[in-house]
């Protein structure tokens, strides 16, 4: 129990400073950090996603980078869709492919208006069957290239699933996952009350996810947890709140959970590639390690 009240103090209080540094603007679909693929592979891809959007207005960006930085690959995903605003905006035909190579961890991040082709079952086994071999085999151009190839048959109208995936083996829920959903769910509240007047709503929240667990749970349960996320949601409330006037008033570029701003749609920057369309992402898609 220590433990997890430890983890949670550091979600509430600011981690910019170990939070991976979203560069300002990509110049171009692939942007390949971590330095895996050679310039010719970087090429192949670039020509296929920008020929792919010309003819589909499908917008798929493809990032390495070296580490997370001690951030969860959600998070750093989340932040680079909404940073560069991936998709068309009056469509939100965005797909974000993110691999933190020190982390061995990958994201695909889908934006709103692909998810009914592209699914969270679809990126799922995109990211089971054909990232995760090719990366164990040290082949990472292989695997990133068929899984934007699956992307595209997908955002085609087509079934990439085999019948048989859903008898596939599933990983094992646990308390890591867990925190994970709870570290987004975090950070989606905070987005929220960060941009508040007022940092009382903190405390009302803690307090209807209390009663809400003397349903689900008990009522000394959730007594408990009013006594307790009352004040933690206070606590949270002021302190986002704090960051995101701070932000405002010193143009501090913060994490996107704090309501930052400068998080939106690119813009364009020089050469070929004039920048993504400004679409947005609610976090749909799958996560996986290799």
């Amino acid at each position: 129990m220590q433990r997890y009240f430890a983890l949670l103090v550091l979600l509430v209080l600011p981690i910019s400073l170990f939070a991976f540094t979203v560069p300002e603007k990509p110049t171009g679909f692939v942007q390949d950090y971590a330095k895996i693929l050679s310039t010719e592979q970087v090429l192949a891809l670039e020509t296929k996603l920008e020929n792919f959007e010309k003819n589909t207005t499908n917008e798929i960006a493809v990032v390495t980078i070296p580490s997370l930085d001690g951030d969860v690959v959600e998070n750093v995903a989340q932040e680079i869709f909404t940073k560069w605003g991936i998709g068309k905006k009056d469509k939100n035909n965005g797909v974000l492919l993110l691999i933190s190579l020190a982390d061995r961890k990958t994201r695909i991040q889908t934006g709103y208006g692909v998810e009914g082709d592209l699914t969270d079952l679809g990126t799922s086994y995109i990211q089971q069957d054909i990232i995760t071999p090719a990366f164990r085999a040290g082949d990472y151009y292989s695997g990133i290239n068929s899984a934007v190839d699956k992307m595209i048959e997908a955002l085609g109208g087509n079934n990439i699933v085999p019948e048989n995936y859903s008898n596939s083996p599933k990983l094992n829920i646990n308390w890591e996952f867990i925190f994970i959903v709870g570290f987004i769910l975090l950070q989606w509240i905070g987005a929220i009350l960060a941009k508040s007047k007022s940092w009382w709503a903190g405390g009302v929240v803690g307090a209807i996810i209390g009663i809400v667990m003397i349903f689900v749970f008990s009522v000394v349960i959730g007594v408990i947890a009013i006594i307790i996320l009352t004040p933690l949601g206070l606590l949270f409330d002021y302190i986002v709140s704090r960051a995101y006037t701070e932000g405002k008033r010193t143009g501090k570029n913060l994490p996107w959970f704090f309501g930052g701003g400068g998080f939106g749609s690119s813009g364009h920057s020089g050469g070929g590639f004039g920048g993504f369309g400004g679409g947005s992402s609610g976090g749909g898609g799958s996560s996986g390690s290799w």
